[in-house]
């Protein structure tokens, strides 16, 4: 299992293109309008958008992580990318052609969603990361 992982981090390409191809997922759908009739649903009595960014910026992560692996510093360019891609994103919101609003919470869930996204990824490969 160890060897087919470090082949798998070793093809940075494919990595890297899925990143890329998530990445413009979640561009897609951060900025596509709302649909008119969309209610708002909660889980754990929390807003559901909040979990939806917790777990899109938690997936991205990973998967940048994973992407970067082969690079120095790669915990700080990975958040740092993940973050990054999260304000810009949630700052383009303001334009009004988008339909969407800019809310700090949304960017509190994106930032968690990182980290912990980073943390575990660490804490689970803790022999195979280097850093």
């Amino acid at each position: 299992m160890r060897k087919l992982i470090n082949q798998l981090l070793l093809q940075d390409k494919l990595l890297k293109r899925i990143s890329i191809f998530a990445t413009l997922i979640v561009v897609y759908v951060s900025l596509k309008p709302p649909e008119p009739e969309s209610e708002s649903w909660s889980i754990f009595f929390i807003r559901g958008d909040l979990f939806l960014h917790f777990v899109c910026y938690f997936g991205l992560s990973i998967l940048y992580y994973l992407a970067l692996f082969n690079h120095e510093k790669v915990t700080e360019k990975t958040l740092i990318l993940s973050l990054l891609i999260g304000f810009i994103l949630e700052t383009l919101q303001l334009i009004p052609i988008f339909h969407r609003f800019f809310d700090v919470q949304d960017l509190i869930a994106n930032f968690l969603g990182a980290s912990v996204g980073i943390f575990l990824i660490q804490f689970l490969f803790f022999h195979s990361v280097k850093d």
